[in-house]
């Protein structure tokens, strides 16, 4: 068993159990230096050793671009340019002075100076079967190492982690409600027998679509599958979204923490991508594309949101499907699961604890309606 302690990602004692894999990957991401992961976000990386495994640690640097290292960034523009897609009228614009009210609180909080645990720079953090034996020298290593940052877990909801989170809640974290995430804990029973599902995978075949694996794609390709990416969650969605540099991607492939399925036209061109993430008994997709240009009929969508399904079944893992498109998934059976971040902000000043402690109110009040809408 190791000792707790935050560590040097570098560090020679460190242990990362299980997932040698992650060690592999951040340190690549660190030689890549603070701006080498994202184009909208600066990073600094460490990592917090368990007894039994090891998490990498985000620290933001500087003024943020990405909901995925900014808590400004997630209530304030994120929030806006969905509101934008989906609301109109007198709603829409209270929810935008909402969200502004809210970006100007917590950056007058200085809310983004915090540090995210277990965080890989995709938007879905998978914990395995860690249940927080060790969160108590785990905080206190934590509150050591960065006194003047909120500490922040991310990624929890109650299906998946209900032991987790009554630990938190017992030590004095705030959950802040993050999003509605979509679950397949058993994608054979759930999405398998599904008609939308059967008619998805019959348009590779109609469409001359050809679907493999690329354990290692061309340089080219890698910049193929990015532009594919930055289409859908750059362009058509939001500038919050993260913005991956090559060199995310090429760390990701190469450490075996990504692994990615194309899907081919008959030119031999890259149409459409999944980028998944297996952790333990779990498995997320943090980077999915497809050609925007190409006709809908074709469904590049629908193709590139079934890949990562599918190598879930073949390999007897559970699904986390993120969020977004919930009805989409409502229909290839997924369930709806409220989404949290554990912030532990107890060593801060007063006057830096205010922006979590509202923000944690006003979401907690409005739990009730999302959790309506999501069910």
């Amino acid at each position: 068993m190791s000792a707790v302690a935050v560590l040097a990602v570098d560090d020679p004692r460190l242990d990362w159990g299980r997932s040698p894999e992650v060690g592999a990957y951040v340190r690549a991401l660190a030689t890549a230096g603070s701006d080498g992961a994202l184009a909208n976000a600066r990073v600094a990386l460490s990592a917090l050793q368990l007894t039994d495994r090891a998490f990498a640690i985000v620290a933001p640097v500087g003024r943020q671009g990405c909901w995925l290292t900014s808590l400004a960034v997630t209530y304030g523009p994120a929030v806006r340019d969905e509101i934008g897609r989906d609301l109109k009228g007198p709603q829409a614009w209270l929810f935008h002075a909402a969200s502004l009210a809210a970006e100007g609180l917590l950056r007058l909080t200085r809310a983004d100076q915090a540090v995210y645990v277990n965080h890989l720079l995709f938007s879905t953090s998978l914990y395995g079967s860690w249940t927080g034996d060790d969160l108590d020298p785990a905080l206190a290593a934590l509150r050591k190492a960065f006194p003047d940052r909120a500490i922040i877990w991310r990624s929890l909801n109650v299906a998946d982690h209900p032991g987790l989170l009554a630990a938190m809640d017992a030590r004095g974290a705030r959950r802040i409600v993050s999003r509605v995430v979509w679950r397949l804990p058993d994608p054979a029973r759930q999405w398998a027998p599904r008609t939308d599902v059967k008619a998805d995978l019959k348009l590779a075949a109609a469409h001359g679509l050809s679907v493999e694996d690329a354990p290692n794609p061309s340089p080219d390709d890698q910049r193929r599958m990015l532009d594919l990416y930055a289409g859908v969650y750059l362009d058509k969605y939001s500038n919050a979204n993260p913005a991956y540099h090559q060199a995310l991607l090429r760390a990701a492939i190469a450490s075996g923490v990504l692994g990615l399925r194309v899907v081919r036209g008959p030119s031999g061109q890259i149409e459409a991508f999944a980028a998944d993430h297996v952790h333990e008994t779990q498995l997320s997709s943090p980077m999915l594309g497809h050609d925007r240009g190409q006709a809908q009929r074709r469904g590049l969508y629908r193709v590139a949101m079934s890949l990562s399904v599918l190598r879930a079944l073949d390999l007897g893992l559970a699904v986390n499907y993120s969020a977004g498109a919930g009805a989409f998934k409502r229909h290839r059976g997924a369930q709806p699961a409220l989404e949290f971040m554990a912030v532990f902000d107890d060593h801060l000043p007063w006057w830096r604890r205010i922006g979590y402690g509202l923000l944690a109110r006003a979401l907690a009040a409005m739990t009730p309606s999302l959790e309506r809408i999501a069910l």
